[in-house]
Formats: structure tokens, sequence, C-alpha cells
């Protein structure tokens, strides 16, 4: 049996997870920038509470977290930060940065090569 299977398998079960994170990112994202937009173009302020998708790993997930456009930004002040709903920290995906009632921020792990990967070593894929 190839002992590489299921060592790819994670592989590619971490990266659908990691999608599948980025895709509610990225969803969040286009709201709240239309949400500014249409703000601005109304000439009222931009920071009003939003409703944004939690952005776990789950594909089905549809829960929801109400923020302000203010605080979204400010929890997403780095790439590897997310929002979730508090049930749905995956410790061993990521790190809680902070906890609210309504959302957690985490901070992913996103996976690395070993060193014997990244010098083409013997455990390269």
């Amino acid at each position: 049996m190839d002992e590489k299977l299921p060592t790819e398998a994670l592989k590619v079960a971490m990266q659908k997870r990691i999608l599948n994170e980025f895709g509610a990112k990225i969803l969040n994202e286009e709201r709240l920038d239309k949400m500014v937009r249409s703000r601005r173009e109304e000439r009222v302020s931009p920071h009003i509470d939003v409703t944004f998708f939690c952005e776990c790993d789950a594909e089905s997930c549809s829960e929801t977290i109400l923020l302000s456009t203010e605080e979204y930004e400010k929890v997403h002040s780095k790439t590897k930060y997310f929002i979730v709903v508090p049930s749905h920290v995956r410790l061993d995906l990521e790190e809680i940065i902070s906890s609210f009632t309504s959302y957690a921020q985490v901070g992913k792990f996103f996976p690395r090569p070993s060193r014997k990967q990244a010098e083409g070593g013997p455990d390269a894929s």
C-alpha cells in the first residue's frame, strides 16, 4: 500500500478547508466594500452594523455574526485573522486571538513544508 496516500489525502482536505475559509472571508469583504461605498455615496457615516458570514472551514456553514464595519476591519488587521462563531473554533487549525459573546477572532496556522520537503528530500511530494 502507498504510504503517501494518507498524507496526500490530508493535504487535500486541509487545502479544501482553507479554500472554504477564504471563500467566506472574500464574500464578507465584498459585502463590506459594497456597504461602505453605498454609505459614502449617501454621504453618511460608513460605520454601521452588518451581518457577516462565519469564516470557519465548514463548507455548509450558514451561521452569521453581527459586527460594525469598523470592528470587522479591525479584527481583520492581518490576512491570517478570521471571525468565527465561538462553537466553530478549531484549535487544531487556529489559535484564539480574541473571544467575544457572538464571535471569536482566530489566527490560522497555515501548513508549511517540512525541512526535507523544502530541500527536495525523500519526504517531498
